[in-house]
């Protein structure tokens, strides 16, 4: 059973970079976040070159932590050149999901 998120945590946001330009922010919100190509997704990524895979990876909230899990994409979702099937976010740490860039963002908003 996943734990109730703190407050502190309600600002959480992933910043979405393509190439090096902000491409969207989205914030994270209870249930958590399905990332793809598909357009059922909760944040899609447009990828004609399809690095991305439909379904490509969810973020969740679990035992206090924000994760990252790949959903079994051909391409993988990387970590500091390193291929990961789960990770845990962490602030300023990008996660590289074809030709964008993650970055997890916790600071609260005022």
């Amino acid at each position: 059973m996943t734990s109730p998120r703190p407050e502190a945590k309600a600002s959480a946001r992933l910043i979405v970079f393509r190439d090096d330009a902000v491409h969207r922010a989205i914030e994270l919100g209870k249930q958590g976040l399905a990332i793809g190509r598909g357009p059922t997704n909760d944040l899609v990524l447009d990828d004609p070159d399809k690095q991305v895979s439909r379904f490509h990876a969810e973020v969740r909230w679990e035992n206090g932590r924000w994760l990252l899990q790949d959903l079994g994409s051909q391409n993988g979702t990387w970590v500091e050149s390193r291929r990961v099937d789960r990770v845990q976010l962490t602030p300023g740490i990008p996660v590289q999901i074809g030709p964008f860039r993650l970055i997890f963002d916790d600071t609260p908003l005022e």
